[in-house]
């Protein structure tokens, strides 16, 4: 790695090449940002962490991507909120060892993929990493009209479930890369690409403000996020795995990093005009999360999926 003082001067060369917002009073340069939201708005923050052989293989997958993908995190949570996309911060541990060109890839695909939103670098933090392995933590910032937030705990009984996109096309597209393998065929090219060239839906979330009762953005598997909106709704959903629009059904499930918006819509609500929106289900009374086979057979759906210190779930 170079010096601090000139790789910051980079950073911050780098972050100001791109169209300015106007709610970022102050960037990068101070202590702090400053952060004026518009009149009558509120700030929706996430924050979010790339770990190297937990989330990335150096090996595999190129800075590029890992600042792609580290981005798109933060944007899909801030969708998942109904938030317009309005700032980053950037905290970043590498080890001394590591190459130049490696953060600077890294920054030129996250700068990309926030600037595609309309969102800028505010600031952010650097440190040699006490191990052989990068570390970045990511904050999001958007600004969403008050009261008007999208929730995961506002489902209801009869609200139907959508999602948008292919369900599991990401997962299988990692499998295929971090083993090394060819994508032959069109769906594995697609795949490899989604997994490599992820979006957040920050657009559709714009659009179910004042439509959608819940919403989560699907990043850890579909299963375990219609858990979360059951549990903070207080409800249950039944989901019919023939309706998914899915690569396979276990990685639909399962397989987690789709950045899709999965949500509820109360019945003879208009759907927005965004391309891609599927009826996967419908909420019920009664608690848990069921999936319905063809033939009408039903199964219990676990809140299983990517999950920290647990195991993976097969189906």
């Amino acid at each position: 790695m170079q010096p601090e003082r000139a790789w910051l001067a980079w950073v911050r060369r780098a972050a100001a090449a791109g169209p300015p917002r106007r709610e970022l009073r102050l960037g990068i340069g101070d202590d702090a940002a400053l952060l004026r939201p518009r009149r009558n708005w509120e700030l929706a923050i996430t924050t979010d962490l790339l770990l190297e052989d937990v989330h990335f293989l150096r090996a595999r997958d190129t800075p590029e991507v890992c600042g792609r993908r580290l981005a798109t995190r933060a944007l899909s949570d801030l969708a998942a909120m109904g938030a317009e996309p309005l700032a980053v911060f950037l905290s970043t541990a590498y080890p001394a060892t590591l190459a130049p060109a490696w953060p600077r890839r890294f920054y030129r695909g996250l700068l990309q993929t926030i600037r595609e939103a309309g969102a800028v670098l505010a600031g952010g933090d650097v440190s040699a990493a006490p191990a052989p392995k990068i570390l970045c933590d990511i904050v999001g910032v958007g600004q969403v009209p008050a009261g008007q937030s999208l929730r995961r705990g506002g489902a209801r009984v009869g609200d139907q479930i959508y999602v948008s996109g292919i369900l599991g096309e990401a997962a299988h597209g990692r499998r295929l890369d971090h083993r090394g393998s060819t994508a032959r065929t069109a769906r594995d090219r697609a795949a490899v690409a989604r997994h490599r060239h992820p979006r957040a839906r920050w657009e559709l979330g714009i659009a179910l403000r004042g439509r959608a009762s819940a919403a989560i953005d699907v990043s850890d598997g579909l299963a375990t996020d219609l858990h979360h909106i059951c549990r903070e709704s207080r409800v249950g959903a039944i989901v019919d795995a023939a309706a998914l629009p899915a690569v396979q059904l276990p990685l639909a499930l399962f397989g987690g990093e789709d950045y899709e918006l999965l949500f509820t819509l109360p019945p003879r609500t208009r759907l927005p005009q965004h391309p891609g929106l599927t009826r996967i289900g419908e909420i019920t009374p009664a608690r848990g999360v069921w999936l319905r086979l063809p033939g009408g057979i039903r199964r219990r759906l676990p809140a299983a999926g990517w999950q920290h210190w647990s195991p993976a779930v097969t189906y």
